[in-house]
């Protein structure tokens, strides 16, 4: 929509312009009638509120007269500075008696119209240019292959990771042998060789192995100690302690308690790292040490500040991420950036049964260089298993 104004000085059309349209007014031109037979409409100001650029032309292409004028808005054009017509109307529009370059204020528009056009090219171009590869990369799968494709798209794996697991597939997967279940078998074995795995943990004779669990609140640490407790008890390694530095939240010693005397495990409470020495004096004979750790909101500086008091008193052997599966991938990123700054060499995921997306078990490892360690699977004590590359590798093309 263009609209025009006359009054008798600019001032008063800008005035009327601001009552009538608003602050999305934009103005196009302005200029002087020097052959008006109206005595009240001396001047003639030009106006839209459609937009005529989707980016301010470059700052080369605007003078500092034209500047003035304030031609653009906030989609690309800046709006007539209201404020400014008020309180210093001299300066914001000139007086009859002093000529507009009309001339300059032309080209301005010319040339950011023509800006205009150019990005509106160069976008059009890129669109069909993506679409383009859109509808080629679907176009050159094999029908043969999409079934296998979509599950591990659901299953939370990036369109990159999917596209270089297809490649490898297809050429181990020739022509005449592109029956689904071939297809399947090949993909777990591409799955297989990409996931981390962490070696499996040794006991040794003279000290225990000091495995610690760090991990965000409601991430599960305290059950997969348990599990991890309970199993080394049932197959044979009785001589397992417990340590925890959760003595604060409600509830947790409690629960930690009962686990420990039900299964008949040592433990331990330390509440400052300066306990730690006394501590794991006392468990010097143990062959196995879980320490637990309390849970903090992300991005909490003295519960990290703890984490690393705690980690150089007791210096384990092994340090756990433990992360739940069904969180999202923002979360499980932050979270891992945090804890693998405090020396974390494992992760554990938890809540395996409960996430609709299994693909961070491939990728966070991968991203972050850290190997998989456990997986818990249910709410039941023998619900944990190591992590193997092939049970996960199923998971992910179910």
């Amino acid at each position: 929509m263009i609209k025009k104004y006359r009054a008798g000085t600019f001032t008063e059309a800008f005035q009327r312009i601001k009552e009538e349209l608003g602050p999305d007014a934009v103005i196009l031109q302005q200029q002087e009638l020097k052959s008006s037979r109206n005595p009240n409409e001396k001047v003639e100001v030009t106006v839209t509120l459609d937009d005529i650029a989707e980016a301010p032309p470059p700052p080369s292409a605007i003078s500092k007269d034209t500047e003035k004028l304030g031609v653009y808005n906030s989609k690309g054009i800046k709006p007539v500075e209201w404020r400014n017509l008020d309180s210093s109307p001299k300066k914001a529009a000139p007086e009859p008696n002093k000529p507009v370059n009309s001339d300059k204020l032309i080209d301005c528009m010319e040339n950011t119209l023509a800006e205009v056009r150019r990005l509106r090219e160069d976008f059009a171009a890129t669109r069909n240019d993506f679409l383009e590869g859109v509808r080629v990369v679907r176009d050159r799968i094999p029908k043969e292959f999409s079934s296998i494709v979509a599950k591990l798209s659901k299953n939370g794996l990036s369109a990159q990771i999917v596209q270089d697991l297809l490649a490898e597939v297809m050429i181990l997967c020739s022509a005449n042998s592109r029956d689904e279940i071939s297809i399947r078998e090949q993909m777990k074995k591409a799955l297989a060789n990409r996931i981390s795995i962490a070696p499996r943990p040794r006991l040794r004779k003279g000290r225990p192995l000091v495995q610690m669990f760090i991990g965000p609140t409601g991430s599960g640490k305290s059950g997969i100690i348990s599990k991890l407790a309970g199993r080394a008890t049932i197959t044979g390694n009785p001589n397992v302690a417990i340590v925890t530095t959760d003595c604060c939240r409600m509830g947790a010693m409690e629960q930690m308690e009962a686990f420990a005397a039900a299964a008949d495990i040592a433990l331990e409470r330390i509440y400052s790292p300066e306990e730690v020495p006394e501590v794991f004096e006392r468990l010097r004979d143990k062959s196995l040490v879980l320490v637990d750790t309390a849970g903090r909101s992300l991005g909490n500086k003295e519960h990290e500040e703890d984490i690393k008091a705690f980690h150089n008193a007791i210096r384990p052997d092994e340090m756990h991420i433990v992360l739940p599966l069904n969180m999202r991938d923002s979360d499980l990123k932050k979270s891992t950036e945090i804890y693998a700054a405090l020396k974390a060499n494992r992760i554990i995921f938890t809540k395996q049964d409960e996430a609709s997306e299994q693909g961070a078990m491939l990728w966070l490892p991968i991203k972050f260089e850290i190997p998989l360690s456990y997986i818990g699977n249910g709410q039941s004590p023998d619900n944990i298993v190591s992590a193997e590359k092939e049970i996960i590798a199923e998971w992910l093309v179910k």
